[in-house]
């Protein structure tokens, strides 16, 4: 899952190697969480994107400000590991995991990016793409081992749905879009994404029994991404227009809600959502960017303020929430809350060292 929006535009490889270390756990007195870092060597930056219900983690990590971006695998154990990558690649990003521990993602080959599927017993198995196309990527895997993402060449780019025997399917384009890519999928294989043409960009529901759906935008916008969905059929994403963008909740009895922003706030983004329909992402704020959790009880809160300022830390993101209310974070470290409120960064690659932290509920 990123914090910036994605564009219809290809991932711009880079070379180098990192090398993993263990991770640093600080079992934090949080009012709410506690905090564990998922260290890496070298000063990396980190972006995690993906997050199970065990509490198992995955996402990209690179030197600041230098080329290579590696896959991270962070279990319960002593140790983050790195998984192999094809031979000749020098990127490799994952993107999702199930409770089975598959990881799905995207690498790139000596010609082109393709979507992978990583598990224990097989290692790295290269998906493919749709017949006639160059390339593709991996964004979401459900816990049936049905993979949601993209595939892209001549015809263009166009949402894809892969089967537990690695079989692609085309999804679709919502009537009149030349484009579409999948971003999510739930359990009862229903898929959520983007489909549209230039700046006229709709979210899209797709379902075995009704096919891809029109989700829409919110009222006065031109474009909207869905970005995540559970077995409820909620879903989560970011709407566009004049006025800024927000995150929204989708449901098929209410249809799009904004979920508002931060204080102070122009830019809000929904990347994660439970079964509980806790709802996760980033806004801007009076304090610059932060990571937020909405919920239909309290709104959107900054969860900055639910950890301890002696923390030492400034979440910027929130990328995914798991059932048992784990989330899993973007920061940066050596920040005093106390007198250092507007601490700024992104998780990008080239923005410098960003940190990825999870936090789980104190009961």
């Amino acid at each position: 899952m990123r914090i910036v929006m994605k564009k219809w535009t290809k991932v711009v490889m880079m070379t180098m190697t990192m090398t993993l270390c263990l991770p640093a756990t600080s079992m934090l007195a949080a009012d709410k969480y506690r905090v564990q870092e998922l260290k890496l060597a070298n000063e990396a930056s980190v972006s995690p994107h993906g997050l199970n219900s065990n509490g198992d983690a995955v996402g990209g990590a690179g030197l600041s400000h230098v080329g290579d971006i590696s896959i991270f695998l962070w279990q319960r154990g002593p140790a983050a590991n790195q998984l192999q990558r094809a031979a000749g690649s020098d990127y490799s990003e994952a993107k999702s995991i199930n409770d089975a521990g598959q990881v799905a993602g995207a690498m790139n080959t000596k010609t082109s990016m393709h979507a992978f599927l990583w598990t224990q017993s097989s290692g790295l198995r290269d998906l493919g793409t749709l017949a006639g196309d160059s390339a593709s990527a991996a964004f979401a895997v459900n816990n049936a081992g049905w993979i949601a993402g993209s595939s892209s060449g001549p015809s263009g780019m166009r949402a894809v749905l892969w089967n537990p025997q690695l079989q692609a399917a085309n999804l679709g384009n919502l009537p009149g879009a030349s484009e579409s890519q999948a971003f999510a999928l739930n359990d009862n294989n229903d898929v959520v994404g983007s489909s549209g043409l230039g700046d006229d960009v709709h979210a899209f529901v797709w379902s075995q029994s009704t096919g891809i759906r029109d989700i829409g935008t919110l009222a006065g916008d031109r474009s909207a991404q869905a970005l995540a969905i559970n077995n409820s059929r909620q879903v989560v994403g970011i709407s566009n227009g004049a006025n800024g963008s927000r995150a929204f909740l989708w449901t098929t009895e209410d249809g799009m809600q904004n979920l508002g922003a931060l204080s102070g706030g122009a830019y809000s983004e929904a990347t994660g959502i439970n079964e509980a329909g806790e709802v996760v992402g980033s806004s801007s704020s009076n304090m610059g960017l932060r990571a937020f959790l909405w919920t239909a009880k309290d709104g959107v809160r900054d969860l900055n303020t639910l950890i301890p300022s002696s923390s030492n830390l400034v979440l910027t993101g929130a990328v995914a929430i798991n059932n048992n209310g784990q989330i899993l974070a973007v920061g940066s470290r050596q920040h005093d809350l106390a007198n250092d409120r507007e601490a700024n960064l992104d998780n990008d690659h080239h923005s410098g060292a960003t940190r990825a932290y999870l936090l789980t509920p104190i009961k």
